[in-house]
């Protein structure tokens, strides 16, 4: 869902440190990935304590940020979610439209570059939808002065 899903949408890839996963909210639960985690040798940090975002480290792999969907709007985005192959592995990547509202929603600089680099490359977008959630997540301006700078 972050720079790595951006790039999927972008003209021109841009790099990053970590991946950024929403994972679904159903399963065993955070605890118990958590554990999974430590024990196959990732260090594991928790934005808080009860908190669903995670942040795990592997001296081989990098870091990645993982966040469990815990909204109505996410597990939508995850159910819009198209599969890609890559290196032989199917994984889902969120569609342009939920890129873009989690960018919104975000709203740092970087996130914000994603959305204009997302915008130029003129892709075909269901606006109503990126309206409606971006209303809802109370980003509806940021996203109407974006359109406005990218004509």
């Amino acid at each position: 869902m972050g720079a790595l899903a951006a790039n999927r949408y972008r003209s021109s890839p841009r790099l990053t440190d970590d991946i950024d996963l929403l994972l679904a909210d159903s399963g065993a639960g955070i605890d118990e990935l958590e554990r999974i985690f430590i024990q196959a040798g990732w260090s594991v940090h928790r934005a808080d304590p009860g908190g669903d975002l995670i942040r795990i480290k592997h001296e081989r792999y990098g870091v990645a940020d993982l966040l469990v969907s815990g909204t109505d709007y996410q597990r939508q985005a995850l159910q819009h979610a198209v599969e890609e192959t890559i290196d032989n592995e199917h994984i889902k990547v969120l569609t342009v439209e939920d890129v873009i509202i989690h960018k919104l929603i975000a709203g740092r600089y970087q996130d914000l570059a994603d959305i204009e680099a997302i915008l130029e490359t003129k892709l075909t977008l269901d606006r109503d939808y990126i309206e409606n959630w971006a209303n809802f997540w109370d980003v509806l301006d940021r996203w109407k002065k974006m359109q406005a700078s990218s004509h």
